[in-house]
């Protein structure tokens, strides 16, 4: 039986290597004291995802570093349920000693930083030609250049040819293609990327229910929503979030633009939203 996440529950957490043949764990991550994970979609050529970990003791004495799953173990009443929040690249970032104790930095990096790697530039004059599956073009292109699994969710045919701009990346080309043609990207916790139509239809209402620690919105002058929410699992940047909290400013569909996961006892979301 699935957790209800508007309710409340216990969590545990586990952060697992990943073997990059089968994307599968091979190994565990002690010592892990904090996580957070910061999921953009507002940039030209996004990375959707990056994390921070602190992590104490002796775990980092062995470590390598790799791709790690991030597992929320969520229990509710008689039910249990193994989350994936995130996988990402964990490399150490910076390290500290005080009288014995340690505490490391690790930087997580996205499934799609391989793609905009220095090594990934495209050549000059690079296009796809007209007639071409687009979705599959990005997907065949994309995978040739990352470990993480990536499927395209229908495709799209190419009434012309596309070209893209000089110097271009692997990453910034595919984005290039998808933004022209109302398609996006988006990378669940298991790391996999999925090539999808911009969602249409909300995956989450924000009401009383659903959002019970949600802070005072904040509203912008280009009509964006800031605000706090429980966790709920498939909400990614370019999903739809029905607001249900006129008082609160929220009412109607708004796109996710950002996300800002923090991760102790649950997961707590500081999201920012943008009206349709």
């Amino acid at each position: 039986m699935a957790v209800d996440f508007a309710q409340g529950y216990a969590s545990s957490w586990r952060v697992e290597r990943i073997d990059p043949r089968t994307w599968g764990p091979c190994g565990r991550l002690g010592g892990v004291e904090t996580i957070e994970i910061d999921r953009d979609g507002t940039d030209d050529a996004p990375l959707l995802e990056t994390a921070s970990l602190t992590v104490s003791g002796a775990a980092m004495d062995a470590f390598e570093p790799g791709w790690f799953r991030i597992t929320m173990e969520a229990v509710q009443g008689g039910s249990s349920e193994a989350v994936p929040i995130a996988t990402v690249w964990l490399e150490s970032e910076s390290g500290r000693y005080d009288k014995g104790y340690r505490e490391d930095t690790l930087r997580g990096l996205s499934v799609l930083h391989q793609a905009a790697a220095d090594d990934a530039v495209l050549p000059d004059g690079s296009f796809v030609p007209k007639g071409a599956d687009g979705a599959s073009w990005c997907a065949d292109l994309l995978a040739g250049h990352i470990d993480a699994p990536i499927t395209a969710q229908g495709g799209f045919e190419m009434p012309r040819s596309y070209v893209f701009d000089l110097g271009s990346n692997v990453l910034e080309a595919v984005w290039q293609l998808l933004r022209a043609y109302g398609w996006c990207m988006q990378a669940d916790g298991r790391g996999e990327v999925s090539i999808l139509p911009l969602p249409t239809e909300p995956v989450i209402a924000l009401d009383r229910t659903g959002a019970a620690t949600m802070l005072p919105e904040v509203s912008y002058s280009d009509g964006t929503r800031s605000y706090t929410r429980e966790y709920a699992p498939n909400v990614h940047p370019f999903s739809i979030v029905r607001g249900m909290m006129p008082e609160r400013g929220l009412d109607g569909l708004y796109r996710v633009r950002t996300q800002k996961l923090t991760c102790t006892h649950g997961v707590t979301v500081q999201e920012e939203v943008a009206p349709l």
